[in-house]
């Protein structure tokens, strides 16, 4: 318990320091605030329904996850779970959507755990190397992208490998059923994930700041954006995106201002979109039916 309350304590003081900066770095360019201004009606539209896309990919990424599980869920309980996991990985610290459909799936469908973990760590590694090669897209250095995607790889290879081996040391037993049809699918799926990350981020952007945009570029940002889900702490990463992006400036080449008014509007739009799904979790009586 005491464990709990320290950990709680963790993310709310490095929230409060977050927000602090926030609030100090727009005083310092109130420029932010006259291009948030400028925010249209119809761009919110246009991002929440990019977001809409956004939900189906994950639908279909966490069936396809549980399909190597050899047990993949009917669609309608399949939305709900996402719904449900979702709001969970805003909203709660430590990223706890992965978490909360574990639990879930054991509970409801007796899926191992460290399978599921397994198959989960799995999908992250194509996610770690496919943002890898968008990080150094818009680069001079472009050739990079090789021995990125070379070492994305290796370290998704030695961390799957220790935790089959660490869940095998505690009598774990882990069943996955790769096939050539499954791999290929949750490879599409991941960069159809990464490419409509790449669209949300680039409308933001270009909405904006139009002059200098380039698809490169953005690709670039959202490679490194992606990194910032793996190590963060707080609820959305907030704080660990936008100085993810600010030390990838180089490679992107777009400013803390673009990157702090591009990610308030994300952050703004996403919340929108997060309602909207309470609301549905709520007219469709989510909990009870998932009997969480």
């Amino acid at each position: 318990m005491k464990k709990h309350y320290l950990k709680a304590a963790i993310v709310i003081g490095l929230l409060i320091i977050i927000i602090g900066f926030f609030g100090y770095f727009i005083g310092k360019h109130p420029q932010i605030i006259t291009s948030l201004r400028h925010t249209s009606p119809g761009l919110i539209i246009i991002l929440l329904l990019c977001y809409g896309v956004m939900m189906v990919w994950w639908m279909e990424i966490y069936n396809c996850v549980l399909s190597l599980c050899g047990q993949p869920l009917k669609n309608s309980e399949n939305m709900l779970l996402t719904i449900y996991s979702t709001l969970a990985n805003f909203f709660l610290p430590l990223q706890s959507g992965p978490g909360v459909r574990a639990a879930y799936l054991k509970k409801r469908h007796k899926i191992s755990v460290y399978s599921y973990l397994l198959a989960t760590l799995f999908y992250l590694g194509l996610y770690a190397i496919i943002s890898a090669a968008f990080l150094f897209v818009a680069s001079t250095f472009w050739w990079l992208i090789i021995p990125a995607v070379a070492l994305a790889s290796l370290i998704s290879f030695l961390v799957i490998s220790f935790a089959k081996k660490q869940f095998e040391k505690k009598g774990k037993q882990i069943k996955l059923q790769f096939t050539r049809a499954k791999l290929t699918r949750l490879v599409f799926l991941t960069l159809a994930q990464a490419t409509t990350q790449a669209i949300i981020y680039g409308i933001e952007l270009h909405s904006l700041h139009p002059i200098g945009f380039t698809i490169k570029r953005v690709i670039s940002y959202t490679g490194a954006a992606n990194f910032s889900l793996f190590v963060s702490l707080t609820p959305g990463a907030i704080g660990f995106r936008e100085a993810f992006l600010e030390f990838s400036q180089k490679l992107h080449h777009f400013t803390t201002a673009s990157i702090l008014a591009a990610n308030i509007i994300d952050r703004g739009v996403f919340l929108i979109f997060l309602g909207i799904l309470f609301i549905i979790m709520l007219a469709t009586h989510a909990k009870n039916k998932l009997k969480i």
